[in-house]
């Protein structure tokens, strides 16, 4: 009776939901935690054989071989699946029929949301014709892969030992004129003069390649018209797996037109490849140039950075081939507006940078307000219009700076200041904006004393049961408490070490050893930083912190804004989708001050969603607020997911949460931040907690 509740609750919608989000193949299937085949599925039956009621119920090791089964392989797929996440193998599988196929499998281990193991999601893919194609032309392309992945260059053949052509690419055609049936089989001696050939210089050549590695010369080679051009050769010769050389790979190149080829290459050197606009190098060669010989007292230089707004959003939108016809066509407009003493260049990306010399106030503003224009004029691409905008920074010489380098940074400070101000996109230098950019390095460098120093201590802020005392978890909040400057606001330091990558880390450490050494539960709240979420080494953090400290998995939870998310929003949900498998809870924090919440929450899974302050605080006056707050409280019953509701201070705010059906809050009606000892002095934390960290 046990076994068939087990197998009921894995047929459950919601466990092969949990499946199909789990596994993206197509042959999918699920076991239970000692291996049973739980359900079955279409693809499952066309690979193997088995009809569903020939299969559910029995051990999976039923498809493996009988040396399989005997070495425990099986097994040890589970096991493996448990240890690292996900376990994928390639080998051979019986069907019912009995006969043998090369299957490509993957399991992958499926977690309930209390962290305790549900089962296994399997999926097995027959590879046995795809083998066999792969060996059958293995060995008739080995020469040609062999060719390529040793020569980079573009006009390719290959000669047997003796120096026969065994075969004939497009670039060796276009470089000599035989077609392929004219010229495989024939000896490469050829392709030389005469007197080459009578002085042995083709034979002379492959020995060098052979002796040395590598024959490397330029001379005259004749094409099948009989005319002649100078060509740069190379020779390497080509061994087989065993060591038995298999022929020489060479490669010819028509230097005949050298000069043009040299000249290319220092134009290429000194402009943008993709517009054609100036580089970085030829910027600062002219504006030296411009500074050196500017006439002071008549004359000023203007350098404008320049950064486009928006320009992710058109590649996420269009793709990357529209957003280069932008980038080209916002070029050619720039650079078909420049006049006498004005230069425009591109440094990268979706950057440009551009100066103009003039002797009055008028012909600057002529000049960036014909850029700003060529900047947000709507363009028309790929069937639609787009609406391209810029940020503008405009910086002095010989007014705002000394020197080049401090010029330059002055553009870009103001052009950060025009990115950030939403009314403003022209921003002219000011001498304060080097003083809050020295303010920002001054606290970046007292943060790492700080951590270095142990200034910095966790609060702690109880989340609770709105319709109940109970509580629900706690938030760690970072404090600092500066020698000279007292305790410091949070809204002043926290950004500043997010950005420098100071703190995260020491947060989550000290969090998940204070958690389990005072035994909070039910969880204890962290919160992620967009650098942390850009951190491919984020999970294995995680999960050696886990283990150093004795928390488990299921007692952390992560909290990640959608600003952090949309940073890297592949590389961020993935790491995500990773720490959920691990048993880690994940809510998504602030919600709703974002502008893509729906699409973040449709993405993936979240366990909690937090509703920003903004609304709570309004709850009570604005009629827009409480039916925002319902409105979310409705989606995440939907996605049966929590929603815990933030800065509830008032009586009146959980009182209307509780009606609407909110689950949990957070907020100083609940209890105010504090360290872990005060909140034991005040017994505020439950018995439970306390006799946890005393046992």
């Amino acid at each position: 009776m046990a076994q068939q509740d087990d197998l009921t609750e894995f047929s459950s919608e919601d466990t092969y939901r949990l499946l199909v989000e789990g596994v993206t193949d197509y042959a999918i299937y699920m076991l239970n935690p000692d291996g049973r085949v739980a359900n079955w599925n279409r693809g499952a039956q066309r690979a193997k054989g088995y009809v569903e009621r020939e299969v559910i119920g029995k051990h999976f090791s039923m498809f493996y071989t009988e040396r399989d089964r005997i070495e425990g392989l099986p097994q040890r797929g589970l096991d493996t699946a448990l240890r690292e996440g996900r376990f994928e193998a390639q080998g051979w599988r019986v069907r019912k029929d009995g006969s043998l196929f090369w299957a490509h499998v993957v399991i992958d281990p499926i977690y309930r949301k209390d962290g305790k193991l549900l089962g296994y999601a399997k999926i097995t893919r027959d590879c046995t014709e795809q083998r066999r194609i792969e060996e059958a032309r293995r060995d008739t392309e080995n020469r040609f892969r062999l060719l390529v992945e040793g020569i980079t260059d573009y006009a390719i053949y290959m000669l047997t030992p003796d120096g026969t052509v065994a075969n004939w690419n497009a670039g060796a055609q276009r470089a000599k004129g035989y077609v392929e049936s004219e010229i495989v089989g024939k000896h490469f001696s050829l392709f030389y003069a005469d007197e080459d050939r009578a002085a042995g210089l083709p034979r002379k050549n492959l020995d060098i390649a052979l002796r040395e590695g590598k024959f490397e010369a330029e001379g005259w080679r004749f094409r099948k018209d009989g005319s002649r051009f100078w060509a740069h050769v190379v020779i390497d010769p080509i061994y087989r797996a065993s060591g038995e050389l298999l022929g020489f790979a060479k490669i010819t190149r028509d230097r005949t037109e050298q000069l043009e080829s040299r000249e290319k290459i220092i134009y290429l050197a000194r402009h943008d490849a993709m517009t054609g606009l100036p580089n970085r190098l030829q910027f600062l060669e002219r504006l030296d140039e411009a500074m050196a010989t500017l006439r002071h007292g008549e004359q000023e230089i203007a350098v404008i950075s320049i950064d486009l707004d928006g320009f992710k959003e058109i590649n996420d939108a269009f793709g990357h081939a529209v957003g280069d016809q932008v980038l080209c066509e916002l070029a050619r407009r720039m650079k078909a507006l420049s006049g006498e003493g004005e230069l425009v260049a591109r440094l990268g990306g979706d950057e440009f940078v551009a100066f103009k010399v003039f002797r009055q106030e008028r012909a600057l503003a002529d000049f960036i307000t014909r850029l700003y224009h060529a900047l947000t004029t709507v363009l028309r691409l790929a069937g639609t219009d787009i609406a391209p905008g810029a940020s503008l920074g405009v910086a002095m010489f010989p007014g705002d700076a000394e020197d080049r380098a401090q010029l330059l940074n002055n553009a870009d400070l103001a052009m950060y200041r025009a990115k950030k101000n939403l009314g403003e996109k022209i921003c002219f230098y000011e001498a304060n904006m080097d003083e809050a950019s020295r303010a920002r390095r001054t606290m970046a460098r007292d943060i790492w004393a700080a951590l270095e120093h142990g200034q910095f201590f966790l609060n702690y802020q109880i989340q609770r049961a709105v319709d109940s005392a109970e509580i629900t978890g706690y938030e760690v909040l970072l404090r600092w408490k500066h020698p000279v400057h007292g305790m410091v606001s949070p809204a002043v330091f926290i950004p500043i070490a997010e950005e420098c990558g100071a703190i995260g880390d020491w947060v989550l450490e000290h969090a998940c050893r204070e958690a389990a050494r005072w035994g909070l539960q039910p969880r204890v709240a962290v919160n992620l930083s967009a650098m942390q979420l850009s951190n491919a080494a984020l999970v294995e953090k995680v999960r050696s912190v886990l283990a150093a400290s004795g928390l488990p998995a299921s007692r952390l939870e992560l909290e990640v804004t959608e600003t952090a998310i949309i940073a890297d929003r592949d590389r961020a949900l993935h790491l995500l989708q990773q720490l959920k498998a691990m048993g880690v809870t994940i809510a998504m924090d602030d919600f709703g001050s974002g502008y893509s919440s729906l699409e973040t929450l449709r993405s993936f899974p979240f366990d909690k969603i937090k509703l920003d302050r903004s609304f709570i605080s309004e709850l009570e006056t604005s009629k827009q607020a409480k039916a925002f707050v319902r409105a979310i409280l409705a989606l995440g019953h939907s996605l049966n997911v929590s929603v815990l509701a933030e800065g509830v201070e008032t009586e009146a705010q959980r009182a209307i949460l509780q009606q609407e059906g909110c689950q949990e809050g957070q907020g100083f009606l609940f209890g105010r931040p504090d360290t872990l000892e005060s909140l034991a002095g005040q017994g505020v934390i439950e018995a439970t907690d306390l006799a946890a960290r005393s046992a």
